[in-house]
Order: structure tokens, then C-alpha cells, then sequence
């Protein structure tokens, strides 16, 4: 019988291994992709003590982890491999130990059905007033040409490679505006170092960070693709659309680049999160509008602490 062992995380190495289950087990049923992996956990910097995370490996393979990835309500973000699923409680053990919060929270992807029934046993319910997310997926068959609106031009990290003007777009992408209420006063956190740390990570590639930049050298729109190479599938992870420049087709010509993109390198399919609720829609039209389609649902599940 094979053994288990379980450990705090201990730094990119082990992120690295959490990337390579989520590849094994990739498939449409399973929520996570490498590419988000890297972007939640590089793009900000001085974190890591706000995220406490486990691993469970098996003969020195990781086989599950769970990250405690915001509090106040605590949320868990978690997975475990299909051999394993004993696992799911293990890591609801540990959240339920760790976590501080009166209210605690798990994002849950409709798919993951042993994760569903594990929580659901545990007395955890739909929240009727949180949104809910939705995964989006388009392949990259019969993409439209790419005509970008006047003025404009792509271009790459790997053509104009800048982190820290790269983080101030991406800044002024996310202000704090309706649907992004998450966000501290300021807007976004990234900055030059954090932005540094995404671009080191595996499976960062320059070329499929693309931004849109005007006559005046502004980089008024932009998006990050993250490739798995051994399954074909990309994730756009994040796009963004400067405050000044919103409702001009910008977010649907970044995007469009970055689909050319993808063909380019050998991808066959794309993903992509949204809203699916009406609090912040204008994400999930520009994605349709684009030919992606939604493929499955995430929602969050809550519960009370218990005494």
C-alpha cells in the first residue's frame, strides 16, 4: 500500500510539483491549469504568509494539495488526484483546522464531483448571494481574421520586454471598479518585482503576453496566455482593458491577438473564466463574442464554523 505523507508548503519547488498534478490529471472535469497556478501564487509579492498551503505526496510525487488562498470568509482552493480521493478530506481536515474565519468558504467547480459530495457531507451549502464563475473553452480552428481597431498595434513581452511598465498596464487594467470590489482601495498589487516573478515562472512564455499599445506608446489593453504544452490547452489568465479606454473593442482585439497567438505555438484549445452572474457581465460578452463557450459552472460553498 502506498504511502502517505503530508507537509507545509515550502516555496516555488513546490508549486512546480502542485503544476505537474494539475497537468497529469488535466482534463475538462478538473478546475485548475498550470498557468492559473502561476499567476495566483507569483502575482503579488509578500504574500506567502497569508497562504497557508498543504501537500500530500505518495512516494515523493505530489498527489493533493490545499491552499488557503484568501480569508475573512476563508477560502479554500484544492485538489487531489482521482487515485487518491480520500485525500479531498485530508484537505478539508486541514482547512477546517487552519482557518480562522467564522465563515469558510470553497470554490468549487460543478464537475469535481467527489469534491462536491465530500463537502456537502460536511454540512457546507451554495452561497445564494456570492457569484458564480464560469469556464469558457474555444478552439483554434476557424479563429476570425485579426484586424485590430485603427491606431493600434500587438505586441509581445518578447518584442518589448518591460515587467515593471507591463505591471503599471496591468494596474490601470484593474482599478477598483464595480465587479472588482476584492481589491484593495488602490487597485491591484502587482508591481515590477511581482511581475518579475510571474515571468520566471514555468510555463511563462513572452510571446503570449501581449499588449495593445497606441499611437502615444500607451499600452491601453493586454493579456497573459499561459500554455500547457502536453495537453494543448491554453488559459487566458488575466486580460485587462485600461479604465480610460473601456467600451472601444479593446479587450476583443487583445484577446483576438492572443488566439493568433496561440495557433501560432501549437495550441488547439483555449480557456477562460468569467462572471456568470449579472454583477459583472462585460467579461463573460466578450468572451462569447469571440466563440467561447461555457463548458461548466464554479460556485462557492459555505459554511459556519463549528464549535
Amino acid at each position: 500500500m502506498t504511502s502517505i505523507t503530508d507537509r507545509d508548503y515550502a516555496g516555488p519547488g513546490d508549486l512546480r510539483a502542485m503544476q505537474a498534478l494539475a497537468q497529469e490529471i488535466w482534463s475538462f472535469d478538473q478546475h485548475h491549469h498550470i498557468g492559473g497556478l502561476a499567476w495566483q501564487r507569483f502575482e503579488h509579492v509578500g504574500r506567502e504568509p497569508e497562504w497557508p498551503t498543504r501537500i500530500w505526496a505518495a512516494d515523493g510525487r505530489v498527489v493533493a494539495w490545499a491552499w488557503l488562498y484568501e480569508h475573512d470568509p476563508d477560502v479554500l482552493y484544492a485538489q487531489a488526484h482521482p487515485d487518491h480521493p480520500e485525500l479531498w478530506d485530508a484537505a478539508l481536515d486541514w482547512f477546517e483546522r487552519v482557518a480562522g474565519a467564522d465563515e469558510l468558504e470553497i470554490l468549487v467547480f460543478e464537475r469535481e464531483r467527489r469534491l462536491l459530495s465530500a463537502i456537502e457531507a460536511r454540512g457546507y451549502a451554495p452561497c445564494a448571494d456570492a457569484p458564480f464563475g464560469l469556464l469558457n473553452r474555444r478552439g483554434l480552428g476557424d479563429l476570425p481574421p485579426l484586424v485590430l481597431p485603427p491606431g493600434l498595434r500587438a505586441l509581445s513581452m518578447a518584442e518589448r520586454p518591460d515587467p515593471d511598465r507591463r505591471a503599471a498596464a496591468h494596474r490601470a487594467a484593474w482599478s477598483r471598479v464595480a465587479g472588482r470590489e476584492h481589491l484593495p482601495p488602490a487597485g491591484s498589487r502587482v508591481t515590477g518585482e511581482s511581475y518579475r516573478n510571474v515571468m520566471a515562472a514555468w510555463p511563462y512564455r513572452a510571446e503570449l503576453d501581449l499588449v495593445l499599445e497606441d499611437r502615444e506608446g500607451r499600452w491601453v489593453a493586454n493579456c497573459c496566455i499561459w500554455l500547457d504544452e502536453a495537453n494543448g490547452v491554453a488559459e487566458f489568465e488575466p486580460v485587462g482593458v485600461d479604465a480610460e479606454f473601456r467600451r472601444r473593442g479593446l479587450g476583443r482585439a487583445v484577446c483576438l491577438a492572443g488566439l493568433h497567438a496561440l495557433a501560432v505555438a501549437g495550441a488547439h484549445t483555449a480557456i477562460v473564466g468569467s462572471r456568470g452572474d449579472d454583477g459583472y457581465p462585460a467579461p463573460r460578452g466578450l468572451y462569447f463574442s469571440l466563440g467561447f463557450a461555457t463548458y461548466a459552472n464554479s460556485r462557492v460553498y459555505r459554511r459556519g464554523r463549528r464549535p
